[in-house]
Formats: C-alpha cells, sequence, structure tokens
C-alpha cells in the first residue's frame, strides 16, 4: 500500500509519532490519548495546543465509542514513516523517542 505522506509542524510530528506509537500497540481509550498528548507536550516546554490531536491524525486514527485506534493506513503509515519522522524530530526539536 502505498501511503501519501504530508509533514506537520515539528511538533505536530512529535505529536503524531508518539500517538501513532502508543495506538501500534492497540487500541486505547479517548482520555488515555489525551493525556498522552498533555504530557508529550509539556515535556517539551513549548507551547503548543495539545486538544489538536484528533485533527492532526484525521486519516490515521479513528474513534468510535470513546476509543481511538489505528487505520489501516494508519498503521501503514506509521510502519513506513516511524523511522524517518523520529529523526526528524530528533533533529528539529533534540527529543528521541527511545
Amino acid at each position: 500500500m502505498y501511503v501519501q505522506y504530508v509533514r506537520y509542524s515539528p511538533i505536530g510530528e512529535y505529536l503524531r509519532l508518539v500517538i501513532m506509537r502508543r495506538l501500534a500497540e492497540g487500541p486505547a481509550k479517548v482520555e488515555e490519548i489525551d493525556e498522552l498528548a498533555r504530557r508529550a507536550v509539556e515535556e517539551l516546554g513549548e507551547r503548543y495546543n495539545w486538544r489538536v490531536w484528533p485533527q492532526l491524525l484525521r486519516r490515521e486514527v479513528a474513534i468510535r465509542g470513546g476509543v481511538v485506534e489505528l487505520t489501516k493506513e494508519g498503521k501503514a503509515l506509521y510502519e513506513q514513516t516511524r523511522d524517518e519522522v523520529a529523526e526528524y524530530v530528533k533533529k528539529t526539536l533534540g527529543v528521541s523517542l527511545g
């Protein structure tokens, strides 16, 4: 499957990567992803509205009944781009996702 990738701001990319990495493990409640997004942005020490994560991931995740999961496209995109995006985030923000 070929997936067209769109690049966001460094913080947006970081937030997308953190959330997609978690969802690659399996579905999660919206509240868990909200908390994950909030903590991720706070740890950066930057001003950024973490509540935009559903818009940042509108094609990559599905939210049903309060549960978030990666779509088929989201899984493919994550698998194809995670290393490249992690390198971009490390280069631009100095943050490494270990």
